[in-house]
């Protein structure tokens, strides 16, 4: 609320009587109505209506003063501004945007074809792609800078495996994003959709550290980690906002998880195994350094 309707509300309320003040206006009142001489005249109702009547004015005038300072001091409540979906930031600093003839598309630095696509589409538009597309996965991503839907269509493509599709509110409209896997590795697009920020929307920051899944996996994974090395059965990240105490947290947080047990851990290693048993999964946390080691007993070669 204003100071200006800050000031007269508070005037208002030193207007109103207390309540001996109420109680000795209202006995003045009666004693009033009392002392009236009565009379089979007609003519002596005049004074006294002039007096209800009087005092009915003054009570539907302060109500009306009520009503008009209360809704005045009330935040009013404007349309939310669409976001133009063209001008965003994010901290994934070799992707950037080009126009292209519905919305973005974004590339990578140093290859020549698109790694996603940013557009404006309705909510039609959206149904239609999650429910005609092959998708596996659909989640609601929780404290990220929007409210953001995830999808994990199955593309079956020589250079895509896996296309994630992110829907953010706009107004009666949807920004749509989408990046393809493996020109981008997971932790590259939960870098970009983490800290997204578009120039006219101010993001939302939570200020806990999030945790995904990669993929279909159900490893949980940091958000904020730079690949560094990404083989088959051995990947290596920079997690520049790492430490130990946040790794200890990060242990924590797949333990709590309910998904995986811990079978050894020494140091800063620390090995899990999926509920089933078919996946085995060892950590190890050096300096900047986090390592995840992949083993699958059960799977054929």
């Amino acid at each position: 609320m204003s100071k200006h309707y800050d000031d007269q509300w508070k005037q208002l309320q030193q207007l109103q009587p207390s309540s001996h003040e109420k109680d000795q206006i209202k006995r003045r009142i009666l004693k009033t109505i009392q002392e009236e001489p009565v009379k089979k005249s007609p003519n002596i109702l005049f004074p006294l209506k002039g007096i209800v009547t009087a005092c009915l004015l003054v009570l539907i005038c302060g109500s009306f003063l009520w009503l008009i300072l209360q809704h005045s001091g009330e935040p009013q409540t404007a349309d939310k501004p669409s976001i133009d979906y063209e001008r965003f930031s994010w901290a994934l600093e070799d992707v950037y945007s080009k126009k292209a003839d519905e919305g973005l598309e974004l590339f990578q630095e140093k290859q020549s074809v698109p790694v996603g696509t940013v557009k404006e589409v309705t909510e039609e538009e959206m149904i239609t792609i999650t429910s005609q597309l092959p998708m596996f996965v659909e989640k609601e991503l929780e404290h990220f800078p929007y409210p953001t839907t995830m999808y994990i269509e199955h593309v079956k493509m020589v250079d895509t495996a896996l296309r994630y599709h992110f829907f953010i509110p706009n107004k009666e409209k949807w920004i749509h994003f989408t990046f393809d896997y493996p020109k981008l590795e997971y932790a590259e697009i939960f870098q970009a959709m983490s800290t997204l920020a578009f120039d006219d929307t101010k993001p939302y920051h939570h200020g806990e550290q999030l945790y995904v899944n990669h993929g279909y996996g159900r490893m949980l994974f940091p958000v904020g980690l730079k690949p560094y090395s990404i083989t088959l059965y051995k990947e290596i990240y920079y997690w520049d906002e790492g430490s130990d105490k946040a790794y200890s947290k990060y242990i924590e947080t797949i333990l709590s998880s309910g998904g995986w047990k811990r079978k050894a851990f020494g140091g800063r290693s620390h090995t899990f195994v999926s509920i089933d048993g078919n996946e085995v999964v060892s950590i190890t946390w050096n300096g900047k350094d986090l390592t995840f080691e992949f083993g699958y007993p059960n799977r054929d070669e």
